[in-house]
């Protein structure tokens, strides 16, 4: 899941709905709330064989600052350019887990050329293969409160991850930098819930046109010009002729 942004963020605002995010999307994932993993890691003195945090919790990294909840709250609130939080899981051995793993990460910039980022990702795995109906509309649900607290330019949710590009920008060569800056204007590809910002629902003939013709499952106007598109009403049942007909109607606002 990822949301971009070029607005101005509500840091308390965002602080708590990232903390909410956790304990709806991830902790069922991971036996321990944000107040204990800190709680954990807080007193804990790396060694040169689990640098990043005690093996088998997770870990709160912030750019500046004192491992503390306050401290978090504190950064997003008073920061005013560049911050990144980030939880992510630890192996057994106190390192972040490249793959089988989760991680929740905001990243704000200090150059309003390119957009902030909340990207969410957790491996299939973890939802012991597979996602139920409920687990798939708390991640909707999350993703529509995200998209409307920092008034989204985009943003989709995919089990098709491929690393910081999506597999539409990989797939015609399109580098992040370029995505990033075009973010506004331009999709950064068809999912399985895209996110259209402003800009692009204009660019596609507005609201109403979008919301009549968007060939999807469902189709879902935020406000302010927002619009959530489901191409399909499970996560794991998407078939290839239904991304290719939202592709052809996303033409417009494609790289």
């Amino acid at each position: 899941m990822e949301l971009d942004t070029f607005s101005g963020v509500d840091r308390p605002a965002l602080a708590k709905w990232f903390a909410a995010l956790f304990d709806d999307l991830l902790a069922p994932l991971c036996p321990a709330s944000v107040r204990e993993l800190v709680a954990v890691a807080r007193d804990y003195v790396p060694s040169d064989t689990t640098p990043w945090g005690p093996p088998g919790y997770a870990r709160l990294l912030l750019s500046s600052g004192d491992f503390t909840p306050s401290s978090w709250d504190e950064a997003l609130s008073d920061l005013p350019s560049f911050l990144r939080v980030q939880l992510v899981q630890l192996d057994f051995q106190g390192l972040p887990l490249v793959d089988g793993g989760w991680c929740a990460e905001i990243l704000l910039k200090d150059d309003p050329s390119f957009p902030h980022q909340i990207v969410v990702t957790a491996s299939r795995s973890l939802f012991g293969g597979w996602i139920s109906h409920v687990v798939q509309q708390d991640w909707l649900s999350a993703f529509r409160s995200g998209a409307s607290l920092v008034r989204a330019s985009g943003g989709w949710i995919t089990l098709d991850r491929v690393g910081v590009r999506t597999a539409h920008e990989v797939a015609v060569g399109v580098g992040l930098d370029e995505s990033l800056f075009m973010a506004a204007e331009l999709a950064r590809g068809p999912h399985w819930a895209t996110l259209l910002g402003p800009r692009q629902v204009a660019a596609l003939g507005g609201v109403q046109e979008v919301c009549s013709s968007a060939p999807c499952s469902a189709v879902e106007h935020l406000g302010g010009g927002r619009i959530l598109l489901q191409l399909t009403e499970h996560l794991d049942e998407v078939p290839q002729d239904a991304v290719e007909k939202l592709t052809e109607f996303l033409r417009p606002v494609l790289h």
